[in-house]
């Protein structure tokens, strides 16, 4: 399905539900705050798998620390390299090399210029001829990655103008018309967007 202004007001619903909140928890003052609210994303996000075996930890805490251990501001030359770093300090603590958990983790507190790594992004980008060869590095996903976004990006800019027009059948109903206008133009809102796009489409292609 080709239609952005769907995809768009979803993630406009889905930021204002889930990662808005967890982006503001995660690493705030009250620690036992972050940690519960570390442990809602990585449910959410499907990532918790990558992270048992530690005897006497407290859910994730770990995990926690490590993310929280990255310091920012992160430039896009430095992304995929600070993705992948993570992803070895999980696998050091773990056991597991879990970029798709690094790289969601990081997009909670950075966001843009990070990209989430998802198998379901992957299948559509093959789908789509963009090339993602089987065991493909996490920097030549991105670069597939930022190639499609570039093409399609014209369209979900537009869409994404479009919610403010349509914010009273979502759940930034009653938020300040231009602290919308502000968020629907950020780059990382419009990247958001197109990942719920390639997610909705990858069975399809």
């Amino acid at each position: 399905m080709e239609n952005f202004n769907y995809f768009a007001l979803m993630y406009l619903n889905d930021w204002y539900w889930w990662d808005k909140p967890f982006s503001e928890r995660i690493g705030g003052p009250d620690k036992d705050d972050s940690l519960e609210a570390f442990h809602g994303a990585a449910k959410y996000y499907k990532v918790t798998r990558n992270f048992s075996g530690l005897k006497n930890e407290k859910r994730l805490a770990t995990a926690e620390a490590l993310v929280l251990d990255v310091k920012g501001p992160i430039s896009a030359n430095e992304a995929c390299e600070t993705v992948r770093a993570l992803a070895a300090s999980f696998q050091e603590k773990y056991g597991k090399n879990a970029i798709s958990a690094a790289s969601k983790l990081l997009w909670l507190r950075f966001k843009s210029p990070i990209i989430i790594f998802d198998g379901r992004a992957v299948a559509w980008l093959r789908a789509n001829k963009y090339k993602v060869p089987y065991g493909a590095s996490y920097d030549t996903y991105c670069e597939k990655w930022l190639l499609a976004f570039d093409r399609h990006e014209e369209r979900i800019r537009e869409a994404c103008e479009g919610l403010i027009n349509v914010k009273q059948y979502s759940l930034v109903a009653e938020e300040n018309h231009g602290e919308l206008e502000g968020l629907v133009r950020q780059r990382w809102f419009l990247e958001r967007v197109f990942d719920k796009y390639l997610w909705f489409n990858a069975a399809g292609g």
